[in-house]
């Protein structure tokens, strides 16, 4: 990985759609910018502006069928149910600039060592619909990207969220290059789960000590059976004691614990990594921007400290 690592960290304003009444609060990803700001972890010259894929890029990872209908604006009423989502313009678009953000984040990490998207992990979108709040899987895409660029063979990706991640397990449930982890909680959404690489699953209430023990042990593993040539790190902060759709119950310092111990193992092996934010649901947008903006200061405090 490339040394005198300088932080860059990928962010678009239209990310920040607004959803009426919805427990998903696209906003807390500027609001976790504006900490990393004004926390002087990074500067505005630090901040990078997403280019739009390419309809090529989307289909990548989704059928020519579903990514018409986004392109086009088609959703039936039956799509949004299952995506729980409004589709609106300015939905969708928020949509498609996340799969630019988290492509220019890969292309980051593979440059400096580190990539992070203040945004995306839209991890329950599948290749010709969308769920959970997710029409287009920006991880797939990205690490789709890297591949057909010749820039990576294996990828490896370490979803820790509260929720499987269902639909990037199932786009690449054929495919041997990439390696899918997810440890989650096991009696929520998704209900009927599909087979990553590896699962992991936790009861309600698991907490920091259990949860912490239990990455501790699976990590080297799952970087022995994967050998990555990159990690994309799905940091779900659903897993906070505060969430109101996750019920781990870590508390905010077993949550950053659990961020460095990831990109510790990543730095320590020479793998650049991609972080991308996820879930999250505290009841106030601040808790949640906190949660993220932690996230992405352990990232950088990790690749500032392999760097030596």
């Amino acid at each position: 990985m490339a040394a005198n690592f300088r932080v860059k960290i990928v962010f678009s304003k239209k990310y920040a759609v607004k959803l009426r009444a919805h427990v998903f609060r696209a906003d807390k990803f500027a609001a976790a910018l504006k900490l990393l700001l004004k926390g002087k972890i990074i500067k505005p010259a630090d901040i990078a502006q997403p280019p739009r894929p390419l309809r090529r890029d989307l289909e990548l990872a989704h059928t020519r069928s579903w990514t018409d209908k986004l392109l086009k604006g088609r959703l039936t009423t039956e799509n949004e149910a299952l995506a729980e989502l409004q589709a609106s313009k300015e939905v969708i678009e928020a949509h498609i600039m996340t799969v630019g953000g988290t492509v220019l984040a890969a292309r980051l990490a593979l440059e400096t060592g580190l990539g992070i998207n203040c945004g995306g992990g839209a991890h329950h979108a599948f290749a010709d619909h969308g769920e959970g709040f997710c029409l287009l899987n920006d991880i797939a895409v990205a690490v789709r990207k890297m591949q057909q660029e010749k820039k990576i063979k294996k990828a490896l990706i370490i979803d820790l969220d509260a929720h499987q991640g269902n639909g990037t397990a199932a786009i690449f449930k054929d495919d041997k290059s990439v390696f899918t982890f997810s440890m989650h909680q096991r009696d929520i959404y998704p209900q009927a789960k599909e087979r990553s690489s590896l699962d992991v699953e936790l009861g309600r209430g698991t907490g920091d000590r259990r949860y912490l023990k239990t990455l501790k042990e699976r990590l080297p593993g799952v970087f022995k059976r994967s050998a990555p040539d990159l990690v994309v790190y799905n940091a779900g902060v659903d897993v906070y004691r505060g969430d109101r759709l996750g019920g781990l119950k870590l508390t905010a310092a077993g949550v950053r614990k659990r961020d460095e111990m990831v990109f510790a193992e990543c730095f320590k092996r020479n793998i650049p990594a991609v972080l991308v934010l996820s879930g999250g649901y505290a009841a106030g947008v601040g808790a949640t921007a906190r949660l993220h903006a932690n996230t992405m200061k352990a990232a950088i405090e990790q690749r500032r400290k392999a760097e030596g």
